[in-house]
């Protein structure tokens, strides 16, 4: 196991949209005694954490005469929306498709070799539920140095926890949630919607975006939900990113299609969101287990539906200062702005495959 002393979660101050990150070196070796006096610190100091979050979030809308500021599942919203990291580790750059709670993960990993004092690691949402080892995951995570985003699952979980720990109802499919510990609820309460790498050109998100909208103006329902869009006429880009110059020399914004996010096709048609991103930046997402691997031009799908007995995979780019070595083509795009494709990034697909299936195939993914 990836045994460290966990980086603890910043849950202070007002919530924000966006915010760097920066995480230092780590060791890879085995656990030591005073490692685990470190995990138990740090696992009181984020119960403690999390309480104060809520209690923050709690005066500050009752201040401002404004409704608790929620998540779509009715959880707090978490301190960063949009999660920036601005300095990676000279490693490679990981970004793993939906866990779902199984094991899978771990063998991943250690297919991968993952370093923890030098790889960068990102898990794409839905962390837990529907296999056997969410609490393992959600207590690894801190221990392995890496970032996450928040999956649709992820937040259920959080909102039935809550749920439980105020006495109330929760829906029989999250029995196991009573068993969750502060310091695990925790890690779910700061997950981020999107976590974006500039360096690399490119963001991680759940579900994925509207296209022609700026990822600070999504929608969070829209962030781990939307698998489809459907268009409805056109509007104005809302980003000057791709204003042109008029023969008189004032600039406009370009007009483009104005599309509706939906979550199945069964509820309106459309299709996916990600044939029509058109970047920057380039985005890595899962939830849509049902298509399996996508490689759009400009996004690039990685829920493989391991829980469900298809794989696990991982999106495998090289070190910054390699990337920039081998690829012009990523070099010359990311001076002039212009979106990365996976060839651009030195992309590498590595899965594994499940070992059972966890959660009836014929089950409609949610």
């Amino acid at each position: 196991m990836y045994a460290l002393c966990p980086q603890l979660m910043n849950y202070q101050g007002d919530p924000i949209i966006t915010a760097p990150c920066n995480r230092g070196g780590h060791t890879s070796q085995r656990m030591r005694p005073w490692q685990n006096s470190c995990i138990v610190l740090a696992g009181i100091a984020l119960t403690m954490a999390i309480m104060r979050r809520l209690v923050q979030l709690s005066r500050g809308s009752h201040a401002a005469g404004r409704a608790l500021p929620v998540t779509p599942y009715k959880c707090p919203v978490p301190a960063v929306i949009h999660q920036r990291i601005d300095h990676v580790k000279p490693g490679r750059l990981i970004i793993v498709g939906d866990c779902h709670g199984t094991p899978e993960l771990f063998r991943l990993l250690d297919k991968l070799q993952y370093n923890i004092a030098t790889d960068n690691l990102v898990l794409a949402g839905d962390l837990v539920n529907k296999g056997p080892v969410s609490r393992d995951i959600l207590d690894a995570v801190p221990k392995l140095g890496c970032w996450a985003v928040r999956g649709n699952h992820d937040d259920a979980v959080l909102s039935a926890w809550l749920q439980f720990r105020a006495g109330q109802q929760m829906n029989p499919k999250f029995e196991w949630v009573r068993n969750m510990t502060d310091e695990e609820a925790a890690v779910l309460l700061g997950l981020p919607f999107t976590v974006s790498i500039p360096q690399y050109g490119i963001v991680v998100v759940h579900a994925g975006f509207v296209p022609g909208l700026p990822i600070a103006h999504q929608d969070m329902w829209v962030m781990y939900k939307v698998r489809n869009v459907v268009r409805e006429g056109e509007g104005q880009e809302l980003t000057h990113g791709s204003a042109t110059k008029t023969s008189s020399g004032v600039k406009r914004l370009d007009v483009i299609p104005r599309y509706r996010p939906i979550e199945k096709a069964k509820d309106g048609g459309g299709e996916a969101w990600g044939a029509l991103w058109r970047g920057p930046p380039h985005v890595f997402f899962g939830h849509d287990a049902i298509r399996r691997l996508q490689l759009h031009p400009h996004a690039t799908g990685l829920d493989t539906g391991c829980v469900y007995g298809g794989q696990l995979t991982a999106a495998v780019m090289p070190p910054l200062a390699e990337l920039r070595k081998q690829s012009s083509a990523f070099v010359a795009k990311m001076r002039l702005g212009e979106p990365v494709s996976r060839e651009d990034l030195r992309v590498e697909l590595v899965a594994v495959d499940a070992a059972e299936v966890y959660s009836p195939p014929g089950a409609v993914p949610t």
